[in-house]
């Protein structure tokens, strides 16, 4: 299903006319969800846009990256579903598909013979190499309205809020 965000949010008097009904309602938090929400989806649009334009998704992106975090460039399938958040069926087919491309290969390590591993490949780490100047340019991009003493705090109130996120059920 495709996303879908608010790009006309409610503004400040139209949540306060709701307040009164929702006992939960607090407007500034409402306010910086929008706001947050709005901006991520504009960087996702430009960032899915700059991997289109280098024939590249967000999982062959993610999948490449992790296996060039490692010394010999190899993580079992249930390695990489694991770090990226996902099921190992769905990490077997962006293997296979990234096999295709010659990204990636198969392998065998010495000591455990029974489970493949998936290694990145010269053409891969070259494909790599070749998107991440533009990456950083974008990412620098997104940031540079702020100082880097901005920078910091905005990280770690990014990271207290995901933490948070993490260790709580928002279900309760």
């Amino acid at each position: 299903m495709k996303e879908i965000y608010l790009n006309d949010s409610p503004d400040y008097q139209k949540l306060k006319s709701l307040q009164e009904s929702y006992d939960h309602l607090d407007i500034e938090s409402v306010l910086l969800f929008f706001e947050i929400q709005k901006g991520y989806k504009k960087m996702k649009q430009q960032h899915d846009s700059l991997m289109f334009e280098h024939d590249l998704t967000e999982a062959k992106f993610s999948v490449m990256m992790l296996l060039s975090y490692e010394g010999d460039r190899t993580l079992s399938p249930s390695e990489l579903a694991q770090k990226i958040g996902s099921k190992k069926s769905t990490i077997t087919g962006i293997i296979k598909g990234m096999e295709e491309l010659n990204y990636i290969r198969r392998v065998h390590k010495s000591e455990d013979k029974r489970t493949n591993y998936v290694q990145l490949t010269e053409q891969g780490l070259n494909k790599l190499k070749e998107f991440l100047p533009f990456n950083y340019h974008l990412v620098n991009q997104y940031f540079e309205v702020f100082s880097q003493e901005e920078l910091k705090t905005y990280f770690k109130l990014a990271n207290k809020l995901r933490m948070h996120l993490v260790g709580k059920d928002m279900n309760e």
